[in-house]
């Protein structure tokens, strides 16, 4: 959010209002898993009517204070059980080809277009790992293999199991 905040200052604008709701993650079920729900909603109902009165009573000199370091520390890299950092970038899903029944819905929701329609167990474009594929396939088909993703999912889940909480700011 810190992040996204300097991002929109920097080019020219005065960020009033912002909020960190969790969601279901991509490489999971279970974390974030039926987010957002009632009470976030009422959260984000919450922050619209207030940065929306924020407006109409025109107290918008400053932009808005978040949470988080500044300047943006590096990007988080995952490490394996001894430390060592495992690359995940070009991890792409896989198909099992006995449950397939080449309805092309991951080709369809892929949101980067990088599964091939006429042919679904080819990945030929960049994986960003958001699941859509995985996550929405009526039969289950595709999954991901990869030693190092596998671990590193399975980690955020144990260390990452409490409920997360969202947050507004204004």
């Amino acid at each position: 959010l810190m992040e996204l905040r300097n991002l929109m200052i920097s080019n020219g604008l005065t960020p009033i209002a912002a909020g960190a709701f969790v969601g279901e993650h991509s490489f999971s079920t279970t974390l974030g898993a039926g987010r957002p729900d009632a009470d976030d909603l009422t959260m984000a109902r919450e922050l619209g009517e207030k940065a929306a009165a924020k407006v109409l009573s025109g107290q918008i000199d400053l932009p808005v204070a978040v949470e988080g370091e500044d300047p943006i520390r590096p990007y988080y890299t995952p490490r394996d059980r001894n430390g060592t950092p495992i690359n995940i970038l070009k991890v792409k899903p896989v198909t099992d080809t006995s449950k397939c029944v080449n309805c092309g819905m991951c080709a369809r929701i892929c949101t980067m277009g990088s599964i091939d329609p006429k042919d679904v167990t080819s990945v030929t474009g960049i994986c960003i790992k958001c699941c859509a594929c995985v996550k929405r396939c009526p039969k289950g088909a595709k999954y991901y293999d990869d030693e190092g993703y596998l671990y590193h999912q399975h980690e955020l889940e144990d260390i990452y199991a409490r409920r997360g909480e969202s947050k507004i700011f204004l």
